[in-house]
This record gives C-alpha cells, sequence and structure tokens, in this order.
C-alpha cells in the first residue's frame, strides 16, 4: 500500500529553496515555524575523494529512489517531503543511537532504542531488503520507533543473503568501533535480532567470520596504535570474538 506523505506547512516549498540558496553544505538543517526538517544535497567531489568514495551523483539518486521505495513498502525510512533535482528534504526523526549511546542518562531508554533498531534490522532483511552500510548514526529513534537513514550504498544486488549477513557485521562493528567494546545496548540489539534470525542471517553471519579471522592478523600493526587510533581497526577482534560466542572486552562507561 503506497503511503500518503505528511503534508508540509504552507509556503514549505519556498522556505526550501530560500534556504537552498543560503546553505550550500551537503545536509543541513531548515528550521521552519517552529519544526525542523533535513535538506541533502549530492554530494561535490573532488577527482581524489571520487577515486576514494565513489561516485557521488549515484550514492545521492541510489538513496533517493530507495527512500521512495521502501516508503511505499511501509519500510521504517523517512517520507520525502519536498525534492528537486539535486536535493531533497527529510523531516526529523529523532536522536541517532550514536547520540544516545553518548548522551542519554536513561539506560532503559538507551536499551528500549536498541532493541528496536536491532527488530527493525531484522524486519527489512526479512522483506528481502539490505541497507548497505547500517552504522548505528542511521538509526533515529522517536519512541516508540526507528527510522532508518542514508541509503547511499542500496542497491538491488545487495539484496540478497550476503548482503543482509554483511548488514549485521557492519551494524555490530559500528557499534563496537563507537564504544571500543561490547556495551548493553548493543546485546539488547543483537539479542532481538538473533530472535528473529531472518534467513539465517546470524548463523552466516557466524560462518563468514570464521573464514575471514584472517584479516584480524593481517591488521595488528593498524591495532597496535596508541589509544585513540584506528578505532575501526581495533574493533575488527572484538567483532570476531562476538559471532564466534567469545567474550568480548567491555566498553568503558561512556
Amino acid at each position: 500500500m503506497t503511503q500518503t506523505a505528511p503534508p508540509t506547512p504552507p509556503g514549505f516549498t519556498d522556505a526550501v529553496q530560500s534556504h537552498l540558496q543560503t546553505n550550500d553544505a551537503r545536509i543541513s538543517r531548515l528550521t521552519y515555524q517552529g519544526q525542523f526538517y533535513w535538506v541533502k544535497r549530492a554530494e561535490s567531489l573532488s577527482l581524489r575523494m571520487r577515486l576514494q568514495k565513489g561516485n557521488a551523483t549515484s550514492a545521492f539518486e541510489a538513496e533517493r529512489q530507495a527512500l521512495h521505495q521502501l516508503d511505499t513498502l511501509g519500510i521504517s525510512v523517512p517520507t520525502i517531503l519536498d525534492e528537486g533535482s539535486n536535493y531533497f528534504v527529510l523531516p526529523h526523526s529523532g536522536d541517532t543511537l550514536r547520540h544516545l549511546l553518548h548522551h542519554s542518562a536513561e539506560a532503559s531508554t538507551r536499551l528500549q532504542a536498541f532493541s528496536a533498531a536491532g527488530q527493525t534490522l531484522a524486519n527489512l532483511h526479512q522483506k528481502g531488503f539490505s541497507h548497505g552500510r547500517p552504522a548505528i548514526r542511521d538509526f533515529c529513534w522517536n519512541a516508540p520507533d526507528i527510522t532508518l537513514l542514508d541509503f547511499e550504498r542500496f542497491s538491488a544486488a545487495r539484496n540478497t543473503v550476503k548482503g543482509h549477513m554483511q548488514d549485521l557485521i557492519i551494524f555490530a562493528h559500528s557499534a563496537l568501533s563507537d564504544a571500543q567494546g561490547y556495551t548493553p545496548e548493543l546485546g539488547a540489539a543483537l539479542e532481538t535480532y538473533r530472535a528473529m534470525n531472518p534467513h539465517n542471517t546470524w548463523d552466516r553471519a557466524a560462518e563468514y567470520c570464521a573464514r575471514m579471522s584472517w584479516i584480524n592478523w593481517l591488521t595488528k600493526p593498524v591495532q597496535w596504535r596508541k589509544s585513540g587510533k584506528a578505532k575501526e581497526f581495533k574493533a575488527i577482534p572484538m567483532v570476531f570474538d562476538l559471532f564466534a560466542g567469545r567474550n568480548v572486552v567491555m566498553a568503558q562507561p561512556l
């Protein structure tokens, strides 16, 4: 069933156009009539950055099409409120999991949000779709709902059981990297996901990590950098331990 886009206040499109003329940031916040919205543009990259990050225009269009497609199917993504050839506008969807992890004083709120994130990711996979790169900054919490953001790596080629498996590993790695250890919040998300375990994704992730454990030893020289450096590399052995069922380094209180 096609969802109906929420109504925008009178003059909203004019306010968007005015904002675009005065703000050229890739992602910017628009405040209008006491509410705020997010304006996203196609990223302009130098040749060097295009070689590193890929085609920004293609990524922008991939996200736009993903948001339209998934919204139509009733999946937890924000509805595009206004758009043009090189921009679209999204409603504010709440605080990200990353923000909650570092700034929410209520442990119960964090656990509830992460558990809902695990269910949202499992629901996405159960319906046959993959996110592409689900970092904890891409899950927004507006109790009791989670909204998924940042679909720049969305593609039909990733909507496979392998793509679901990669999503799950990337999500776990993002949380472990950010906190530099295992948190009860990540545990809540993974427990909820594993209870649903669409397409045996958890088992596939465990098998994949067992085959790829050599990456841990290959990256040891980078992992040995001093504290605060190379966080993503330092989280690699934690990911392998997690999916092997071994004890994972516990994060220090954030």
